[in-house]
């Protein structure tokens, strides 16, 4: 099976057990080993630790200083610990839960931009706990076609799937997406975008973020551009150990002139500029591992 399923079956196994610990715990017990796991990551990832706290310097440069970086590095993996756990008990996620962990603020600009009837764009990233608020908006009646690459381990994605899908949301694999992302949204549906990581340079187009050139996915400015989709950006915000605030922006307002290639790239920087004002408010809950800007073999950053 190649590269697609690296690993084989061992960590699909560990994957499983794991879960079943945390279901059969107590919500509160269940957490505090996700802290406990946040923590164990952060001492043993010594390479991934490294590429993200040179992240986080590119990022703000002199802005903040290394204790400053290290207390968002160390909340980071305790957010990710957290976040873990929480997508391993997915099945016990209902309508009572929602009401009692996550809080909504803006809906409305989601039920306004359907209401035109050109589907709508939730634009975000891998943010806070990114997996959960997609379960979410399923509970709460918006259901979502998310876009997501596949795992190189197919029993390892398979369980992911699973836990994507168990609440009515569709998983569309971003290779070849274009066609059924535009039949979502001419059936007025509502397409979850995490559009943080770096392109190729045949996908994307250079914008700023955080002041660096980065290579960013353009499929999305032309697609919505094609199809009249308002683009709604949201975030899941962690407001304590159990809690969660998902935040819905307005519309980003979109450059529409007789240029459409230079309406892709300033659309592109919207996009990349509201995630990037996310990240500013919460550092600690951005993925700082992706290699976001260009590679740069000389000092390592990948």
């Amino acid at each position: 099976m190649g590269k697609k399923n690296r690993g084989g079956i061992i960590p699909y196994i560990a994957l499983k057990s794991l879960s079943a610990i945390v279901n059969i715990l107590p919500e509160n017990p269940s957490l505090r080993m996700g802290e406990a796991m946040g923590r164990m990551a952060y001492s043993l990832s010594g390479g991934l630790r490294r590429r993200a706290e040179r992240n986080l310097e590119r990022a703000f440069g002199n802005e903040k200083s290394p204790e400053e970086i290290e207390a968002i590095l160390k909340a980071m993996y305790r957010n990710l610990g957290l976040s873990f756990v929480e997508l391993l008990r997915y099945r016990k996620i209902d309508t009572d839960y929602i009401d009692s962990h996550v809080e909504f603020h803006g809906l409305e600009h989601i039920e306004r931009g359907l209401e035109k009837g050109h589907g709508v764009v939730l634009l975000t990233a891998h943010f806070g706990n990114w997996e959960l608020m997609a379960m979410s908006f399923a509970v709460k009646g918006f259901r979502l076609s998310v876009v997501a690459r596949p795992i190189d381990n197919i029993y390892v994605d398979g369980f992911i799937n699973q836990a994507r899908t168990y609440h009515g949301n569709t998983v569309i694999e971003k290779r070849n997406a274009l066609k059924r992302l535009v039949q979502v949204l001419k059936n007025n549906g509502i397409v979850l975008v995490l559009l943080d990581q770096r392109a190729s340079t045949t996908e994307g187009v250079v914008v700023n973020f955080f002041n660096i050139p980065a290579p960013t996915h353009k499929g999305i400015a032309g697609l919505v551009r094609r199809t009249g989709s308002t683009v709604v950006p949201v975030f899941m915000h962690r407001t304590g150990t159990w809690k969660h605030r998902v935040i819905c922006r307005p519309p980003v307002e979109l450059a529409i002139t007789d240029n459409r290639e230079a309406d892709i790239v300033e659309n592109t920087q919207r996009f990349a500029t509201t995630i990037e004002q996310m990240i500013r408010k919460y550092p600690e809950e951005w993925f700082w591992f992706h290699s976001r800007w260009e590679r740069r073999k000389k000092n390592g950053n990948r």
